[in-house]
């Protein structure tokens, strides 16, 4: 892939419409403390909290670019119920497209590994309880859902059940 390949720019997206200021909406979402990223190394330090936990294909968990077309139609999704939820929400780049996949480095990518997340793709959610501790996860349920609005019927779902 192309560098520019490798970090296209998210599209935040309602379920009814694009956003117009993808950005604003990610500056609101920090600014009330509901959005934390961080990359591979900052993960272990993140404190424990309930929230919704969003792993995606970029370097440094970057709500805005992914070298992961899958991931790019599912962070704005998550963005909106994130905002409409008031639950918190961490982004985590689980690195270059290289230290993932796994015809190339992504064999010794740490959130692979099963005596930690076990993660077999990105996007992958989250959901965890204030001990840090996983209530539910989505995988392929957003990976494969090609319509936002039925993603976000999904992510609501599970919202609704664990918190």
């Amino acid at each position: 892939l192309s560098q520019q390949q490798q970090q296209q720019p998210v599209k935040l997206i309602s379920s009814r419409r694009a956003m117009a200021d993808p950005a604003a909406v990610v500056e609101e979402l920090k600014a009330k403390g509901h959005l934390e990223t961080t990359d591979v190394a900052g993960y272990a330090a993140v404190t424990k909290a309930s929230r919704m936990i969003m792993f995606t294909g970029s370097k440094d968990g970057s709500p805005l670019t992914s070298w992961c077309p899958d991931c790019n139609r599912s962070l704005p999704v998550v963005m909106s119920c994130a905002q409409s939820s008031g639950i918190p929400v961490l982004v985590v780049g689980v690195g270059d497209r290289d230290d993932w996949k796994m015809d190339a480095r992504g064999a010794s990518n740490p959130f692979r590994k099963k005596d930690g997340l076990a993660l077999t793709g990105v996007p992958t959610l989250l959901f965890m309880d204030a001990k840090g501790e996983e209530l539910h996860r989505l995988t392929g349920e957003i990976e494969n859902e090609r319509d936002p609005a039925k993603m976000k019927e999904k992510i609501e779902e599970v919202l609704k059940k664990v918190y």
